[in-house]
Formats: structure tokens, C-alpha cells, sequence
């Protein structure tokens, strides 16, 4: 009877396991919580929040709940929810609403930029009415392309089939690797067009696809007793030790003149020093963007080129700011011309003991962020004849500085503050009054207005060729009028971002010359102000 019972429980238990697991799993716990009673006691207390808790979740649930599920007309709907109030709204009339407020903030965001480029009534007002009918709409262009231009175009479209260029010009050759580069189609089965003959100037604008052998030995042809120019951009594929051993094995090159190696990341300072070793007559050094440079070579750069007149080093970040103390100071007493763009290194003594040491005319410092008013009075006092200053995106320097420059330098031809947002209208119209620049950029900066462009439309009318006002939204349109009108030499015109510009400026102004980029408005909508600025052609 005993095994009929256990083997009816066991049968039965396999039957119905949950009816008869539940029982057996409450006597379990029981048992456990006589032999532990402690233990149970800090779980019981562990455990007790969890209702609270479920609870808490639950009111939070309900309210949230109530913004989706009721909505009331009679109710401003549209106050946010503060506080334990929430918005009686739906999931439709939330999202409508979210969408009108998107469209009024453009809408007051647009009459701001409209409002700030208006003259106010205290800023003496500039009279200018359009002289030519604007309902005539664009310039058509009058410029028929040359005969030279339509068979150059020919030239490179079957590049890969032309056998030689032997006998034609440099000058020629150079417009037609210009070409070539600008299609991308310079290849290493291309690129000894160009060396034939023995040139005394080779150009590349983009060696981005030759390889280091077809490198290699393009620079073993054209580096013979004849070149005076060799300018190689986008050439850090093909430079290689092995392609700049090639050019320094080719003997002396007395008659070079000007070496531009641009992006050449894969040159280090042993392979630079053995080229230069062999053109003792260097007066022009370019090396933008050589990542490998380092203070080993920059250091014996009078010793390998003392003729040297320009030095380009811009964004080489392996320069330290000792090499650049060490050559720039009075070691290359012929060097005029320096380029140290994206060099953070450059300090404002290091600028005002180079205008001492060196007759500079020509220096961009753009985007050395360590630059500021200090050393920029330093240069204008060392430099009087300075003509060209390149100081984009120095944000330290501030009127003091523009204005030192103004008051010293007055044959400056060339100045760029692109982002110098400290510097105001007054100051850069002073260096204007002088009447010497050729080329002004002051691109986004918000204090450039009326003062400036009256400056340049008085005292540069016959010199001006260039001015990029780009997001200067200050400058009042009647202003850019008679800028154009007056400037006869002014050839080209940047207004990039410009929201106050209409077609009143763009179509009306007898500059038929001028050149307008960024300007050319879609008048697609009814507002003219608010069309999308492109490219006039």
C-alpha cells in the first residue's frame, strides 16, 4: 500500500507539477524562515519599498497619461506644462505646435538680421539709387572664350592619346598641365609630356595620382642645368627618399630659382636637406603642409639657401617655435616674404623681432591663435614698408593693433582680418583712408559697416580690385551701391551671408566688370531678402 500511495503521489505529481510545486515551495520558505529568521527579517526590509515604489510609477504613468488623453478646446493650449500641470494636447497638436514655433523663430530671427542692417538715424545716411534698370536682371556675359582656351580643352579631353608636347613653350605647357590637373587626369602615363625637352618651369597643380617610380623618374628629367621653377602640389603620394634622392642625385641646380613642394607628408628632414644642398641660388622656398618637417632642417636653412627671399611653412606643426626664433631673427637677411599660417608656435615676440631682424614685406600669421595687439604694434613700428598682412582668425587682435598698423604702415596693399570679431568699423576705415589697399577682407565681422565701405568708395576708387564683406549683415546696401559704382578698379565683390542684400545692388550698379560672388538671389518668394544667395556667374 505504502508504494501504491508513493507511486500514486509520483504519478499524480507528474500530471499536474504546478498544483502540487506550489505547496511544496511555500513549505520550503517556511522552513527556511524558522532556521534564518534574521535573514528574512533584513529582506522583508529590503523589500518593503517595492509597493511604494510601483506605486510612485504608477502616478507618474497617470499624469503623463493625461497630456495624450484629454484635450479641452476651451483651454490655452498653448502654455507649457509647469509644476505637476500638464498640457491638455494631443499627439497631433503637439506636433503642430512645435512646427509653428519653429516657423516664427526663423520668421523673428530673419526681421532681426533685417533690422541690424539698417542705418539708424544718428549714421549719416548714403544717397544711391540704381543706375541701370534692374528689370534687365543679370549681366549676360560679353567675354567670347579664346581660340587657345577651345583647343586646350580639346587637348585635354584626348590626353591620354597625345604622344608629345616637345617644342611647345613653358608658358605653354604650364596652362595645359593646369588643365590637365584641374580634370584630375594627370596620370603616370601623362606626366612625362611635361618633362620633354628640358623645361626651365614645371608646374603641377595635383600629383595626387602618381606613384613614387613614375615620380621618380619625372623628377630625373626635368631636373637638369636648365630649370629655374618646379612647383609640385598634392605631391605626398609620389615624394618619396627614394623620388627626392633622384631629384638631389641630379647634380647642381645653379639656375633654380623657386622650389614649391606643397604637401609633401611623406618628405622628412634628411631628403629635404640633400635637395637643397644642390640649389645653392634658392631665393623661393615653399613647403606648406610638410607634416615630417621638423626644427632638424628649418635650422640649417641659411647654411643651404642664404639667398633666400620667401619661406613658406604654413601648418608644417612639426616646426617648433626655437627653429622659427633661430632663421626668422637675421639669419636669412634677404628674406622678405613669410609664411607661418597654422604655426601656433608664432608668439608676439616672435613677431616684433622679426619686423626688427628682417625687411618684411610680405607675412601671413592666419590662424596663429597666440598673435595678438602686442605684437602686431611690434611689426608696424620694425615695418614700415610691410604690403601684405594676413592675420585671419587672430581673435586676440583688437582695435589697438588694426589701428598701430594704420598709423605705421601706410603702403599697405593687402590686409586680412577674416574673423577678427574684436575689431570695429573705425579701425579698419582708417587703414583704408590711405588709399593703398588693393585687396581687404574682413569677412564675419559684425562691427564692419558704413564707416569702412565709405573709406574705400573715397580713398581706394582707382586701387581696389578685391573686397570680401562676406556675413558683415552691418554694411547697408545704399553703401555697397556706391561702392561699386565708384571703385572702377573693383573687379571682384564676396558678400557670402549678406541677408540685406536685393536685387536693388545686385542689378543695379554700372560696374560692368564686377565680379559678384555670393550674390545672385532666387526670387523665388515674395520677399527678396530672404532668397537664397549663389554664385552669379
Amino acid at each position: 500500500m505504502v508504494k501504491a500511495s508513493k507511486r500514486s503521489r509520483h504519478e499524480t505529481a507528474e500530471a499536474e507539477p504546478s498544483e502540487l510545486a506550489e505547496p511544496e515551495n511555500k513549505r520550503s520558505r517556511a522552513a527556511r524562515r524558522e532556521a534564518q529568521p534574521e535573514v528574512q527579517q533584513d529582506v522583508v526590509e529590503v523589500q518593503a519599498p517595492g509597493p511604494d515604489r510601483r506605486k510612485i510609477m504608477a502616478d507618474v504613468a497617470r499624469r503623463r497619461a493625461a497630456h495624450f488623453a484629454n484635450y479641452a478646446a476651451e483651454e490655452d493650449d498653448t502654455a507649457p506644462a509647469s509644476g505637476k500641470e500638464a498640457r491638455t494636447l494631443g499627439p497631433w497638436s503637439s506636433a503642430r505646435q512645435l512646427v509653428e514655433a519653429r516657423s516664427a523663430a526663423v520668421a523673428a530671427r530673419q526681421e532681426k538680421i533685417l533690422d541690424a542692417s539698417k542705418v539708424s538715424p544718428g549714421k549719416a545716411a548714403v544717397s544711391w539709387k540704381p543706375s541701370r534698370d534692374i528689370k534687365l536682371g543679370s549681366r549676360l556675359p560679353t567675354r567670347v572664350r579664346p581660340l587657345f582656351e577651345l583647343c586646350a580643352d580639346v587637348l585635354v579631353e584626348y590626353i591620354e592619346d597625345v604622344e608629345s608636347l616637345l617644342g611647345l613653350p613653358d608658358s605653354i605647357k604650364n596652362r595645359l598641365s593646369a588643365a590637365v590637373c584641374q580634370q584630375r587626369k594627370l596620370s603616370n602615363e601623362v606626366v612625362h609630356l611635361f618633362s620633354e625637352g628640358q623645361p626651365a618651369e614645371v608646374v603641377l597643380t595635383n600629383c595626387a595620382a602618381l606613384e613614387p617610380d613614375a615620380m621618380a623618374l619625372f623628377l630625373r628629367d626635368v631636373a637638369t642645368p636648365r630649370l629655374e621653377r618646379l612647383e609640385l602640389t598634392f605631391c605626398g603620394r609620389g615624394l618619396t627618399d627614394s623620388a627626392a634622392a633622384a631629384l638631389a642625385a641630379a647634380g647642381p641646380l645653379v639656375q633654380l630659382r623657386e622650389l614649391t613642394l606643397r604637401g609633401a607628408y611623406r618628405l622628412n628632414d634628411a631628403s629635404l636637406c640633400k635637395i637643397l644642398r644642390n640649389m645653392p641660388n634658392l631665393q623661393v622656398l615653399r613647403l606648406p603642409q610638410n607634416s615630417l618637417l621638423t626644427e632638424d632642417s628649418i635650422k640649417q636653412l641659411p647654411s643651404l639657401v642664404p639667398l633666400l627671399r620667401e619661406l613658406d611653412v604654413s601648418e608644417c606643426r612639426g616646426v617648433s617655435g626655437s627653429a622659427l626664433q633661430a632663421i626668422l631673427t637675421g639669419a636669412l637677411p634677404a628674406l622678405e616674404c613669410v609664411m607661418l599660417t597654422g604655426i601656433p608656435e608664432v608668439s608676439n615676440s616672435l613677431l616684433a623681432e622679426m619686423g626688427l631682424g628682417l625687411p618684411l614685406r610680405h607675412i601671413s600669421v592666419a590662424k596663429c591663435t597666440a598673435v595678438g595687439d602686442e605684437g602686431l604694434r611690434g611689426l608696424a613700428a620694425a615695418s614700415p614698408q610691410l604690403l601684405t598682412l594676413r592675420a585671419d582668425q587672430c581673435t586676440k587682435i583688437t582695435n589697438d593693433g588694426v589701428v598701430a598698423l594704420a598709423e605705421s604702415c601706410k603702403e599697405l596693399q593687402v590686409l586680412s582680418l577674416h574673423g577678427c570679431v574684436k575689431v570695429s568699423d573705425e579701425a579698419v576705415a582708417a587703414v583704408a583712408l590711405h588709399g593703398s589697399l588693393h585687396s581687404l577682407t574682413v569677412n564675419s565681422i559684425p562691427g564692419i559697416g558704413l564707416s569702412t565701405i565709405k573709406a574705400l568708395a573715397t580713398a581706394t576708387r582707382d586701387r581696389l580690385e578685391e573686397l570680401d564683406i562676406s556675413w558683415c549683415r552691418n554694411v547697408p546696401l545704399e553703401a555697397l551701391g556706391m561702392l561699386a559704382d565708384n571703385c572702377v578698379a573693383l573687379k571682384k565683390l564676396h558678400i557670402w551671408g549678406c541677408s540685406q542684400i536685393t536685387e536693388d545692388f545686385l542689378y543695379g550698379h554700372s560696374n560692368d566688370a564686377l565680379q559678384i560672388l555670393g550674390g545672385k538671389l532666387d526670387t523665388t518668394g515674395p520677399d527678396a531678402a530672404k532668397a537664397v544667395l549663389t554664385a552669379e556667374q
